[in-house]
């Protein structure tokens, strides 16, 4: 009779948990290459509000992400387009995109350099241009909080609306700019993102700008997500005869690969 002593119990039972390790591990180790592996991602999302009858408006709201990734380097671009009329009158029109390269020279530091057109008539300006080279740094980098700080010097451009002359309002100038971002994972689902951005011209130090960005997204499948954002833009000289602040509030469903 074929007897099982409790030596060999203990080597069966030891030989099956190490499996169980090894291929949880292994499981977790492909999870990981195949995230490593993932070259590209992307992320879009739409906004769409219409009414009709007593009072007649119409908001549009789109904006993407794109990422190509590789071994050291990464390019973004990120384009956004916010449009409202009422009663047929228009009285939103913001365009916005850059594209921006960066090169890890370690697991926390990189270089960047940034490519930037914006266009808002209703804040005053036809377009902004700027181009701007800087370093970033990753504080710290998680599965549940990610934050990191750049800075940045540069060449801006700029096409006012003249509503009144201001012979002071430099529209070639140097600038530089400081920004910092913080991501923060509430669930394996839901995230959520604050971003801050200090712009200064540096041939008039009174002409800053300052930009706040928050938003959360929540999963609603693997590729779908809802998404609600905040952002305050402060011109501290705005352009002559125009507001300095402007703030949106969007909700939007969000497409990700």
């Amino acid at each position: 009779m074929f007897m099982i002593t409790p030596l060999k119990k203990a080597v069966i039972i030891s030989l099956f948990l190490l499996l169980i390790v090894q291929n949880i591990h292994a499981k977790e180790e492909k999870e990981e290459n195949d995230k490593k592996q993932k070259s590209y991602s992307s992320s879009t999302s739409f906004s769409f509000l219409m009414t009709s009858g007593n009072t007649q408006e119409l908001t549009l709201g789109f904006d993407t992400e794109q990422n190509l990734k590789f071994k050291k380097d990464q390019i973004q671009f990120k384009g956004s387009v916010i449009y409202s009329e009422s009663e047929g009158s228009k009285d939103t029109e913001v365009y916005y995109s850059h594209i921006e390269y960066k090169r890890t020279f370690s697991s926390k530091a990189y270089l960047l350099g940034t490519g930037r057109f914006e266009r808002n008539v209703q804040s005053g300006y036809n377009y902004r241009f700027a181009l701007s080279i800087g370093a970033g740094y990753a504080w710290t980098k998680s599965k549940k909080i990610e934050f990191s700080s750049e800075a940045a010097f540069g060449w801006s451009k700029e096409n006012n609306i003249k509503k009144t002359r201001d012979e002071t309002v430099l529209l070639s100038f140097a600038s530089c700019s400081v920004s910092s971002q913080l991501k923060i994972g509430l669930s394996d689902t839901s995230e959520f993102i604050f971003q801050e951005i200090f712009f200064l011209n540096l041939e008039n130090t009174n002409d800053y700008r300052l930009s706040s960005l928050a938003s959360l997204a929540a999963n609603i499948s693997s590729y779908l997500a809802l998404k609600i954002s905040y952002q305050l833009k402060y011109n501290h000289r705005s352009v002559p005869g125009f507001k300095n602040t402007d703030q949106y509030f969007i909700s939007s469903l969000v497409f990700n690969y």
